[in-house]
């Protein structure tokens, strides 16, 4: 069998400019169908199978979506009140989880004694479903229902951030670490130039999946709070007892709208963060 020159192999292997602008268009076509038509396809059988289940068209719910958002709910509070509620409480138990819980798993991740300590706390308290402790912060917070929602939120963010950090932190490669070490570098030094940014992949990671379970814990809080505490959760409890189904699917689909922002959100950050990683997207 006859081996091909690198002339021969080169020719083969040549790409016209017409043909990479084929290969072009037919990338940005199955970008097209796989991010937008199929995605629209799945949530229109969705929404074709809730319809039939709660017997609502969809002219009704962009009804109550619209009538919810103009004239407000059955309690007269605007669709925008309640968002904002929500907004504020999930970035106030969302910052404090970022706060506490990566330096945590950094240092847990990267200092043995420290792992051996707080390793078995954390694992005996992280099998606690975050909605458990809601009762509890409201006896812990009754005269300030932010901070109960405000604690709910941090539970449920809290773990994954942690975990997702201490897990980064320990995959940092002991070779880079021994280097630094040799050419005389601090731990300061190693922990902002090699444990962290090999860290960060996990992290976002973390981020990303606390926020996703921070954000569900809030809406679950908002709906066992009681009068009064506004909130997409909030809300779609209080529509629930006045029958208007319409308003329930449209809050749903609002909750899942700004969860989806919020990851969206997260990815555009990494990959400004991270651009050396390979990119992630939703």
């Amino acid at each position: 069998m006859r081996r091909m020159s690198g002339a021969e192999i080169e020719e083969q292997i040549k790409v016209t400019p017409q043909s990479s602008k084929k290969l072009n268009q037919d990338d940005f076509l199955h970008r097209i169908i796989l991010k937008i038509i199929l995605p629209i396809i799945i949530l229109i059988i969705i929404w074709q199978m809730i319809s039939t289940l709660a017997r609502i068209s969809l002219a009704d719910v962009i009804e109550s979506f619209i009538r919810l958002a103009l004239v407000g709910d059955s309690e007269g509070n605007l669709l925008s009140t309640h968002i904002l509620a929500s907004l504020f409480r999930v970035v106030l138990g969302f910052s404090l989880a970022i706060a506490t819980a990566v330096p945590i798993g950094i240092i847990i991740g990267r200092y043995r004694l420290a792992n051996s300590v707080f390793g078995p706390v954390i694992e005996a308290m992280r099998p606690i479903p975050p909605i458990a402790w809601i009762p509890l912060s409201l006896l812990l917070f009754s005269g300030n229902p932010i901070a109960a929602r405000a604690f709910i939120i941090w539970i449920g963010a809290f773990f994954p951030i942690l975990i997702n950090t201490t897990t980064g932190v320990k995959r940092t490669e002991p070779v880079h670490v021994d280097v630094a070490k040799t050419l005389g570098a601090s731990e300061r030094q190693i922990l902002g130039k090699i444990v962290i940014p090999s860290a960060g992949p996990e992290i976002f990671a973390g981020l990303r999946i606390g926020f996703g379970i921070g954000w569900m814990c809030l809406v679950a809080a908002e709906m066992i709070g009681g009068q009064g505490v506004g909130g997409l959760g909030y809300l779609v409890w209080i529509m629930q007892q006045v029958g208007d189904t319409g308003a329930v699917i449209s809050s749903m689909f609002l909750i899942g709208l700004i969860g989806f922002l919020f990851t969206f959100l997260f990815l555009q950050i990494e990959k400004q963060l991270l651009k050396w990683r390979q990119s992630v997207s939703v």
